[in-house]
């Protein structure tokens, strides 16, 4: 272990902040150390957290810049606000039936580089407002625009799942966060799936992804979902390297 740099394993349900207090709590980092993380992960995600104390709080620029490596679950036929699970379901679309070779094209059009906006539920600012308390606000805005480059895309497995199976799971996982992050309304949204589409049967594929600095792997699975003709969201989100780190 370096000095001054920590390899936390953010648990899904926290926020970052928490995830270091937690390692405060365990005795990690000593209490009372001043910290940083480099490269955030929304609260449904879980993972690599590179966290820096010190001196090396100075080098975190290039910390943030290093590639990542993810492995995201992404579930078809469902879309929400966020492009993940917490967020309120904004539409669904029943009997999509995932074609392999569809699959692979779709999988190849999303390797690359690319402009894209930001997540409207995201921490980028505008005029020094994230723009995720404008989204909640009911502003009206034009998210701003990044470079992504997501270097590959790997299909690691396949499943199926029940509405009513992925409404529960969902339902459980957010009850693990804390905060206002509108559970109560995305909880009654999941309740409402399962209600309405609770015996019907949802596809989820399993990725590894490689990409730069910044990219956000909700938007990668809405982006492979509308190549399908469909709608995508994360899933689920794991972090399993940044630069030459990872979790042993």
């Amino acid at each position: 272990m370096e000095k001054d740099l920590y390899l936390l394993q953010k648990q899904e349900g926290e926020t970052p902040l928490e995830c270091i207090e937690r390692a405060k709590e365990e005795g990690v980092i000593p209490k009372g150390q001043k910290a940083t993380y480099a490269g955030r992960l929304d609260p449904m995600a879980s993972g690599l957290l590179l966290v820096l104390t010190g001196e090396k709080v100075h080098e975190k620029e290039k910390y943030l810049s290093f590639d990542k490596e993810y492995e995201v679950e992404v579930l078809f036929g469902v879309s929400t606000d966020t492009g993940d699970v917490l967020g309120e379901i904004q539409s669904v679309k029943k009997d999509f039936i995932l074609n392999k070779e569809d699959l692979s094209v779709a999988i190849q059009k999303c390797i690359g580089e690319f402009e894209e906006h930001y997540p409207k539920y995201s921490s980028k600012t505008i005029e020094g407002k994230p723009v995720f308390l404008l989204a909640r606000l009911g502003k009206v805005f034009k998210s701003p625009k990044h470079t992504v480059k997501i270097h590959s895309i790997e299909v690691i497995s396949d499943k199926s799942m029940t509405g009513e199976e992925i409404a529960s799971l969902n339902i459980s996982r957010i009850q693990k966060v804390k905060g206002d992050f509108r559970q109560k309304d995305i909880v009654a949204g999941w309740n409402e799936f399962a209600s309405s589409h609770g015996s019907e049967v949802f596809q989820i594929v399993k990725v590894r992804v490689t990409c730069g600095s910044g990219a956000y792997m909700r938007v990668l699975a809405e982006k492979i979902g509308k190549r399908l003709g469909c709608t995508g969201l994360a899933y689920s989100i794991k972090r399993t390297r940044v630069g030459d780190y990872d979790l042993v």
